[in-house]
């Protein structure tokens, strides 16, 4: 049986979870979990409840449910999305198939703002996901007044150079982007260049997340056995 590692927030993470943060690895929701639940607890705790991270799991209901079988009422509403949500941001994966779990192969962020209402999406292999971001806005934008489709826009943003890396390119844009909300509200920017996160960005990324998790695994007494980053 795999080992339970931590559990965090609405987060059970696994052994097996950690080390996919070490090394060329695509990360999985539960990895993307944790630290959006981090973001939202922890790195910016005072931006709720103006601050809504979806995680993929979620959004990834939220689009499979979509407005007719009540994706907002089920995933968004308890959340106070739109309510009290001033910045959402969503992790989108192209998973195709729900009986799949785990499913699917890229990763992207898409981000919605009250300010003006719009959706804009952060792909790290550009174009790659857009239908898939484009389901999840369309049934987030059926728990808006008077909104059938979403618009998307779709962001010139950091790219990455592999074919693994596309999860942390989202932490990255997402930190990136709580920052900027906590620091200036509403009237944030939502441009992210290409050149605003490079690949050694994302590397330490990886190593600073797998260092927290196990971090916090020691505090919980459960961290025995896990190697340290570059082992």
């Amino acid at each position: 049986m795999e080992d339970k590692l931590l559990n965090y927030g609405d987060v059970l993470l696994r052994r097996q979870d950690a080390l996919l943060l070490l090394g060329d690895n695509w990360l999985n929701d539960q990895v993307i979990g944790f630290f959006f639940e981090y973001l939202a607890r922890e790195a910016f705790p005072g931006q709720a409840p103006g601050l809504l991270l979806i995680p993929g799991s979620a959004a990834y209901l939220l689009a499979s449910l979509g407005a007719d079988g009540g994706g907002p009422a089920v995933v968004l509403e308890p959340h106070g999305f739109p309510g009290s949500t001033q910045l959402a941001l969503f992790a989108v994966n192209n998973n195709p198939d729900a009986t799949i779990a785990g499913g699917g192969s890229h990763w992207s962020l898409l981000a919605w703002s009250a300010a003006d209402s719009t959706f804009r999406h952060y792909d790290s292999l550009a174009g790659s996901n857009a239908a898939a971001a484009q389901r999840v806005a369309d049934a987030a934008a059926a728990g808006l007044p008077g909104r059938a489709r979403a618009r998307v826009l779709e962001q010139r943003g950091p790219q990455q150079q592999n074919a693994f890396d596309c999860g942390v390119y989202v932490l990255a844009v997402a930190r990136l982007l709580c920052a900027r909300y906590a620091a200036d509200g509403l009237g944030m920017s939502f441009h992210v260049p290409p050149d605003a996160i490079s690949p050694a960005d994302v590397t330490l990324l990886r190593q600073e997340i797998y260092t927290l998790i196990a971090s916090k695994a020691a505090e919980a007494g459960s961290a025995g056995g896990l190697p340290l980053p570059g082992s």
